[in-house]
């Protein structure tokens, strides 16, 4: 079965599949992914299947590479095929530890089979964000208020202020699309929630629980965590690795962004902008090839390392083989970007990164997925434009 493929989709922090049962108030983690892949197997003749994997959503790397595991063997055993991981943020790290000689004594044997990893926007040697979040347990704190908060939003018992709550927020969402303002996560959320049935409100706090008991994931992340990690999860021989770079904008505060209804969420934006902190001193990126430093160049401009994508700077992304270089959020790259109404953009960067760029970069993973190495795409070059080199 040479010519068959299986590729696994990896999640990063919060790593679900998707919450909500109708179609249309459905949030998926990789927006569209699945649907464009299988479009493009198609078109090329490929006999390929795409498997979205959930992960703990705030466990330790140990554990979500277990997970992994799991979800995998639920399909994999099912033919010969060849198997591609492909791990977005933290789900590129995952990705490394199952196929790694260190997880090889406790590994199904059908990773044998794996012969591709494509990480996207991982932070290989972590993101001072972690650290930021990681001190005083500020990340920890946060995360256990949003359990709590998720818990008495979606417990049975009937409360009606919180019923009220949940109704007007309802009618700001419909006013706000009568008023045909962009689609945004906010109106996702409230649409998902005011009206769950049963089997969806103990999905999501079940969810929810496992990040009230567990925030490893946060420490893990540190670039200090990191090198242990890399000290330890080595490359095996036999598989192929790829990356996927993005490096939004500097984030900037215009009298003309500040009236928009985005103002606060770019404001967000901004914040985790600074706080990722792409020079900080705290991270430590061994040299890069000429290949691979071009490439950044190609794109992001000369001053690429004081890039990053809100979430990890673009340097820490780099593991392997180059294989594109995007303008975009963390997020984008999922399909998370502002393009109405099939797409809703999680994180305001200003980065316009649209379906074409979209396209692009899976098309790009897909050629390294499913055949041999590749260089990174011309495409990337009318990219150039979009970020200034200042």
């Amino acid at each position: 079965m040479a010519n068959r493929h299986r590729v696994y989709l990896v999640p990063g922090f919060f790593g679900f599949t998707q919450m909500g049962d109708k179609e249309s108030e459905r949030i998926a983690y990789f927006q569209n992914v699945p649907r464009l892949l299988e479009q493009r197997f198609k078109e090329r003749g490929i006999d390929a299947r795409v498997h979205p994997v959930a992960s703990a959503p705030s466990s330790g790397l140990e554990a979500r590479a277990r997970d992994v595991f799991r979800e995998m063997a639920r399909t994999a055993n099912e033919d010969d095929a060849q198997l591609h991981l492909v791990g977005h943020s933290t789900g590129g790290l995952d990705a490394r530890s199952v196929v790694s000689p260190r997880m090889a004594g406790e590994a199904p044997a059908f990773v044998k089979r794996v012969r591709s990893v494509v990480s996207i926007a991982t932070p290989h040697y972590g993101t001072p964000l972690a650290s930021f979040f990681h001190e005083g347990d500020v990340g920890k704190t946060m995360l256990r208020y949003l359990w709590l908060f998720t818990f008495l939003a979606l417990q049975r018992k009937a409360m009606p202020f919180r019923t009220a709550a949940l109704q007007a927020c309802y009618w700001l969402v419909l006013r706000s699309e009568e008023a045909k303002l962009p689609p945004n996560l906010f109106n996702q959320i409230v649409r998902l929630t005011v009206d769950l049935s049963e089997s969806e409100r103990e999905n999501l706090i079940r969810f929810f629980s496992q990040v009230g008991e567990n925030q490893a994931l946060i420490e893990d992340l540190m670039p200090v965590s990191m090198r242990a990690f890399n000290a330890h999860t080595a490359d095996r021989e036999d598989v192929r690795y790829g990356c996927v770079v993005t490096g939004a904008p500097l984030p900037t505060q215009t009298l003309r962004m500040l009236l928009t209804p985005d103002a606060l969420l770019h404001g967000l934006f901004s914040f985790l902008y600074d706080k990722s902190a792409p020079l900080s001193r705290e991270l430590q990126v061994p040299e890069r090839t000429e290949a691979q430093s071009q490439a950044l160049q190609d794109v992001l401009g000369r001053r690429f390392e004081a890039r990053s994508d809100g979430i990890v700077p673009s340097r820490a992304q780099v593991w392997g083989q180059v294989l594109h270089v995007a303008v975009a959020d963390h997020m984008d790259v999922m399909g998370h970007f502002d393009q109405p109404p099939e797409y809703i953009s999680w994180l305001k960067s200003g980065a316009h990164f649209q379906e074409p760029q979209f396209q692009a970069m899976w098309d790009r993973v897909i050629d390294f997925t499913v055949g041999g190495a590749v260089t990174v795409h011309p495409g990337n070059q009318a990219e150039r434009r979009v970020l200034a080199d200042g």
